[in-house]
């Protein structure tokens, strides 16, 4: 152990012999993904009929919930599996018996979960699955750039001979081509000790060219803006400081803000695209002696994305026109409500709620089509921000009486201050906040919106009184489409996409969002209770602004 603590030391120099088994069982070791290593069994007539778990690695258990697999049976371990995933059979005996690696997807009833499963085969009769838990994935098919974990693991036999150990290394690098995302494995001073052949493609480094060097010679990251990703920033340098797995692709909340990350990568050959990426660090007696990346090109994923964006803009497009005819035609029938019965105007009045309701929902989809296709912003005025709030917070002042609220307006700035914004997009962000604020306060309380600059920005906060958000639905609050359990019971209309465009514009803007919400308590009486709840935005005053 210390010749191998000493040689990555020491580098740049390619690991061998003992050093080099122990390296590669370390580094798979801490990958994400499954790893299987097993033996076919044929019936006489030379069907697939079992297989047997020769060894397996440390994610197994986790990813399949089997315990105490190796040496045992798949029917044992999983009974029903033959009649469940007959494919599973297939493709391992036709693997094992000399076909080439395979990759499938599949649903294993008698587990409840979904696996990709890439399969090759080391030796004649004998095969290794390697394979990923892609249950949330198939789950939540509106979320395709949700970040999928890639790992690797290799199985090596310790107890083997020296004469062994170039086959067991042979192995290894078979199985680092066979998997589709890039592998790439550092040392503790972040040069890079391995590479395969994915990654060589999509960094456009040959792995001989790149092994030795530092990391951020060869990885090269752009954030949204283009703006590159400095060294202490990259996933790789927070899984080395955490000590934990780091991932990309993910969207994380805190009750002060909120970030979403999306990192482009660009090669030497200065192509730029999207990537998802998972780094997992190789500890060693409780010391983190290195690291693993896998990334993978998630440009089709971005590329549906758009689609989706650019379908909801269509299709909303085409439904306001009908929507608002009806709308009208409702307000005609109800203007002219005299002669109808009280039976018919309390449909009429029905029917127009309807139509305003649908009109709001439609307007919804608009406004997060616009955010997703990036264009909600493209077309930007000087607002005097002081003018604007006022004149926002008066119309807004005759809904807040209907539901027995008061609006109470502190504008904390001196003069005219102004930003560069779409007009509409600012009275969208204010707008939900503010009838969030009043339409889940108890009656008869004061809504609170706030105006004051803060460091060369503009901070607007809007506070309530009502319920506190449950500690569970925090880290979600500004996820699009997502609407809490306690929100839902207090209002069952609403399309959860609110938060997520206040959210997205001043981003956009290079502002932050943010909440306070304190934690609940329990009353005597057993009612929740929780003081004020304020969500608060800043946007950047217009440069040179004092």
């Amino acid at each position: 152990m210390a010749k191998m603590e000493m040689a990555i030391k020491n580098e740049p120099q390619r690991f061998t012999g003992k050093d080099s088994v122990d390296l590669y069982k370390f580094i798979f070791d801490n990958i994400l993904d499954g790893l299987a290593y097993c033996q076919m069994v044929f019936d006489e007539q030379g069907n697939p009929v079992d297989w047997i778990y020769i060894q397996v690695n440390k994610n197994f258990e986790k990813l399949t919930g089997l315990k105490n697999a190796e040496g045992k049976k798949v029917t044992e371990l999983i009974p029903g599996i033959k009649t469940s995933n007959p494919e599973l059979f297939e493709t391992y005996g036709r693997v094992s018996l000399g076909g080439k690696p395979e990759k499938l997807k599949t649903y294993v009833e008698p587990l409840a979960r979904w696996f990709v499963v890439s399969v090759f085969r080391p030796q004649k009769g004998f095969f290794v699955a390697i394979f990923q838990n892609i249950t949330d994935e198939k789950q939540k098919d509106k979320d395709l750039n949700d970040a999928k974990a890639a790992a690797i693991n290799v199985l090596e036999d310790l107890r083997a001979e020296k004469e062994a150990l170039a086959d067991a290394r042979a192995k290894d690098e078979a199985l680092l081509s066979s998997i589709g995302d890039g592998i790439i494995a550092t040392d503790s001073d972040r040069k890079i000790i391995l590479m395969n052949k994915v990654a060589e493609k999509l960094l456009g480094w040959e792995i001989d060219e790149a092994i030795g060097k530092l990391y951020d010679d060869i990885v090269l990251l752009e954030d949204e803006k283009g703006t590159f990703v400095l060294s202490e920033n990259k996933p790789l340098q927070r899984a080395f400081n955490q000590g934990t797995t780091t991932t990309t692709t993910t969207t994380t909340t805190t009750t002060t803000t909120t970030t979403t990350t999306v990192l482009y990568l660009l090669s030497k050959n200065k192509v730029k695209f999207p990537v998802a990426i998972t780094v997992s660090p190789i500890i060693l007696d409780n010391k983190i002696i290195g690291a693993v990346e896998v990334f993978r090109d998630i440009t089709k994923e971005k590329e549906i994305e758009r689609s989706k964006g650019e379908f909801i803009s269509i299709a909303s497009h085409q439904l306001r026109t009908p929507v608002s005819a009806l709308n009208w035609l409702t307000e005609a029938l109800q203007f002219n409500s005299q002669n109808l019965n009280p039976k018919q105007q309390i449909y009429v009045r029905d029917l127009s709620a309807q139509a305003k309701r649908l009109i709001e929902l439609i307007e919804d989809l608009l406004d997060f089509s616009r955010i997703e296709l990036k264009t909600a912003l493209q077309e930007k005025h000087q607002i005097d921000i002081s003018s604007f709030i006022n004149k926002f917070v008066k119309e807004m002042e005759p809904y807040a009486a209907s539901k027995k609220h008061t609006i109470i307006l502190n504008v904390k700035i001196a003069g005219p201050l102004t930003i560069e914004i779409n007009e509409k997009s600012l009275y969208n962000m204010f707008q939900n906040l503010v009838s969030n604020a009043i339409d889940y306060s108890p009656e008869n309380t004061e809504v609170t919106v706030n105006l004051e600059k803060v460091d060369g920005f503009i901070k607007a906060s809007v506070s309530n009184k009502g319920p506190a958000i449950p500690d569970d639905e925090k880290p979600r609050i500004f996820e699009r489409f997502y609407r809490g359990e306690s929100v839902r019971k207090m209002k069952q209309e609403g399309t959860g996409l609110g938060l997520y465009v206040v959210k997205a514009v001043a981003e956009e803007l290079g502002g932050k969002v943010g909440f306070e919400s304190p934690t609940v308590v329990e009353t005597l009486a057993g009612k929740e209770e929780g003081k004020d709840t304020t969500f608060w935005f800043t946007i950047p005053l217009k440069a040179g602004t004092p």
